[in-house]
């Protein structure tokens, strides 16, 4: 399949990659998808695969692409199952392959989702738990960053790929960090609201602001709290250990069944919330799945250079997919490495080819 470069991804050439590379075993892993994105998926595909598609067709599908990261995953599996769109571009141009009527070729599609344990990787576009069904999030966001005013007046600022559920009641003010990373600056409102206690809840502990600014991030693996003003305490949520309470420039990673060393809060920690992104001995296949929150479609390492070790900060304030190509385009610099550009959305970074 031919490679489809970005356009000029060169633009953004300030990332300041530092020494330090090393190999280790390779791991690469997607994540979940709803069945609703399948569908749609599909019936876009089968459109634009039948001939019939407009170009106000393909300028709505666009958008959807560009909406949200799980529209480009599901988009990217199509493409590698059926290998029908090569050379796709913005412009729709170079669609060849699938020649039914949309509505039987998006049957045929939807098929190639059921498969794709075996296709593609356990659950990568599996449909999401059975909990995570059950909490529908009050405040979330696609592949940007985006900034709420609570009803407290807490100024509550997103990463990409975040979700958040309101549950204030009369006992506290609490917020379910259900996926990604948050930080806060607590609001102080006049009256009952005001003296209610401020939680963050993750899957992992509470976090009870205490007059603060702080920040917390949430994943499979664990949480991690780090305090800017003020503290905060936590306190896991598996154990009966009393409360742990974190001062102005401290940092903590805890699980459910405890918390690990008090840590220094430093710029890395919050470094998203200025478009940045912070890289301090990480492997790479880490990387791309932290880089693959900010853009649709899906970043993969090869087993042979997924376990290189690199330092850097990134810029991002372009963001989508357009700054996250910048970012892609720096790496053949910092380590031996080449870029492969399966399709617009499907980018595998792998060994660099000696040259002759």
């Amino acid at each position: 399949m031919a490679p489809v470069p970005p356009s000029d991804p060169r633009r953004l050439s300030s990332a300041t990659p530092l020494p330090g590379n090393s190999i280790q075993a390779p791991q690469a892993l997607g994540r979940p998808l709803p069945a609703g994105v399948a569908r749609a998926a599909a019936g876009w595909f089968a459109l634009l695969q039948s001939g019939q598609a407009s170009a106000a067709d393909r300028a709505r599908w666009q958008r959807w692409l560009d909406e949200d990261a799980d529209h480009g995953r599901a988009w990217a599996h199509l493409q590698a199952v059926t290998g029908a769109l090569t050379g796709l571009n913005a412009g729709g141009a170079g669609y060849r392959g699938l020649s039914a009527a949309p509505r039987a070729a998006r049957r045929r599609l939807l098929g190639l989702f059921a498969g794709l344990g075996t296709a593609a990787g356990a659950g990568w576009l599996a449909s999401r738990t059975p909990q995570w069904q059950q909490m529908a999030a009050d405040y979330s966001t696609g592949t940007q960053r985006r900034r709420w005013s609570l009803p407290d007046g807490t100024d509550m600022l997103l990463g990409p790929g975040s979700a958040v559920a309101l549950q204030f009641d009369g006992s506290e003010r609490r917020l379910r960090l259900l996926a990604g990373e948050a930080l806060f600056t607590t609001g102080h409102p006049a009256g009952a609201l005001g003296d209610l206690p401020f939680v963050v809840e993750t899957a992992h502990g509470r976090v009870r602001a205490l007059g603060t600014r702080f920040m917390v991030r949430s994943s499979q693996a664990g949480a991690r709290v780090a305090v800017f003003e003020g503290a905060v305490e936590l306190r896991p949520a598996g154990t009966g250990a009393t409360a742990r309470r974190l001062q102005a420039g401290e940092a903590m990673d805890f699980t459910r069944t405890g918390w690990g060393t008090v840590q220094p809060a430093g710029p890395a920690d919050d470094a998203w919330s200025r478009g940045q992104l912070w890289v301090d001995n990480q492997r790479l296949d880490d990387f791309l799945a932290e880089l693959n929150r900010y853009r649709p479609g899906w970043l993969h390492a090869d087993p042979a250079v997924a376990g290189l070790r690199f330092s850097g900060v990134f810029p991002l304030d372009e963001g989508g997919i357009d700054g996250t190509d910048a970012v892609l385009a720096m790496l053949p610099g910092a380590l031996p490495v080449q870029l492969r550009w399966r399709t617009r959305w499907w980018v595998v970074v792998e060994p660099a080819q000696a040259r002759g």
